[in-house]
């Protein structure tokens, strides 16, 4: 509302009634009248904008994808007998940006007449939310009201996870044996270790199992299969609203998916474990699985608090033969609980990643006494710059 004609008529008719008070006459009394119409036939002018105004929204597909942009069209129409003076739109911007089109551009439109255009759509985060125009500011003819209201038939799309290609993978320890090895090279005995003895190999002796149990420990050497890389996914709703959990969960699907994609493009084979109504272990080896896997995690919704729990307890005390040797885990946030059940995990000690999506890279990397590498990989930066 702009302050200053409404002072003006506030002014216009304290004259008005002041007239009328001590002078009286016809004249003060249409004075009044005139006062009185001009603000109200403004509200009715609004009033028949918002009646007659209609807006079309339309992008390439309901289904889109994270960071990749896409044609958007917005159509203004004024179906009514009154010209609009001043329509804005005002665009949702949370999730996504219109490009090409500012929500400071003001429309005018003459009776029966439309203006469409042609814009871009850039949507950030994954998962289903509303886009494009949010509100709506009319104002009327002589600029004293102005009305901004929600439109009645806001655009929803589905948006699929960005598949983000790692070129190398930054986060990882150069000296873990997993990077040394060749990658078609999958049956060197790496299972179990045991305590160092005066004549072992040195080479064999694994540093982390060491640090954990104070002493030198060494591989035992096994003749077992290497079983690549277990990559363990948050399930917990990371939040109660939508501006909390969206870019906090869009992180933990991508960093899982770009973590996949990498190893299988070395190939390393992945089995990925996440929660639905139990505890689901998707194996990863060809392209045909990753896409697979990729379509479970486009549709995956997230869950109450402690479905992360009971996923590590199920993989701690279930059938699951913990043959892998790396453990990767993506979770929004760490606490002493997850960290014990890692370690329960881990009875051979193979080197342990955890990513942290809640928290932004420069804290420092180590949690507490933990041997886990826990990296805080945030929301704000690229995903393949924190990876």
């Amino acid at each position: 509302m702009n302050r200053k004609p409404i002072i003006i008529l506030t002014i216009l008719l304290a004259i008005a009634l002041a007239g009328i008070s001590f002078y009286g006459g016809s004249v003060t009394y249409v004075f009044l009248m005139l006062v009185v119409l001009v603000p109200l036939s403004c509200i009715i002018y609004i009033g028949l904008v918002i009646f007659s105004i209609r807006i079309y929204q339309k992008s390439d597909g309901r289904g889109m994808t994270a960071s990749v942009p896409s044609d958007f069209y917005i159509t203004l129409n004024n179906e009514g007998f009154f010209s609009f003076s001043y329509v804005r739109m005002i665009f949702y911007s949370s999730f996504s940006t219109i490009t090409r089109l500012g929500d400071d551009v003001v429309y005018e439109l003459p009776p029966h007449s439309s203006v469409t255009r042609k814009t871009g759509l850039v949507c950030r985060y994954r998962g289903e939310y509303l886009v494009g125009i949010k509100e709506l500011e009319v104002k009327d003819f002589l600029g004293i009201f102005t009305i901004r209201y929600k439109i009645k038939e806001p655009l929803s799309v589905i948006v699929a996870p960005a598949m983000v290609e790692l070129a190398e993978l930054k986060t990882a320890d150069d000296n873990e044996d997993f990077d040394r090895d060749s990658a078609t090279d999958r049956t060197e005995p790496d299972i179990s270790v045991r305590e160092y003895v005066p004549g072992d190999n040195a080479r064999l002796i694994h540093h982390k199992a060491s640090a954990v149990m104070q002493k030198p420990m060494i591989r035992e050497l096994t003749g077992g299969e290497k079983n690549g890389v277990l990559i363990v996914m948050e399930s917990d709703r990371s939040g109660e609203t939508t501006e909390e959990y969206l870019p906090v969960e869009n992180r933990i699907i991508e960093s899982t998916l770009a973590l996949a994609l990498y190893y299988i493009r070395n190939n390393i084979p992945v089995d990925v474990a996440y929660n639905t109504d139990e505890v689901n272990l998707e194996p990863v080896r060809t392209y045909a699985d990753y896409e697979r896997l990729y379509g479970t995690m486009s549709k995956y919704n997230f869950r109450e608090e402690g479905s992360t729990a009971k996923l590590l307890d199920g993989l701690c005390y279930g059938a699951y033969p913990h043959t892998q040797r790396e453990f990767i885990f993506v979770f929004n946030d760490i606490d002493a609980a997850r960290l014990d059940l890692i370690r329960q995990m881990n009875t051979s000690y193979v080197p342990v990643r955890v990513y942290i999506a809640k928290r932004e890279p420069g804290s420092d990397r180590a949690y507490g006494d933990s041997d886990a590498d826990c990296i805080f990989i945030g929301t704000k930066a690229p995903t393949e710059d924190v990876l």
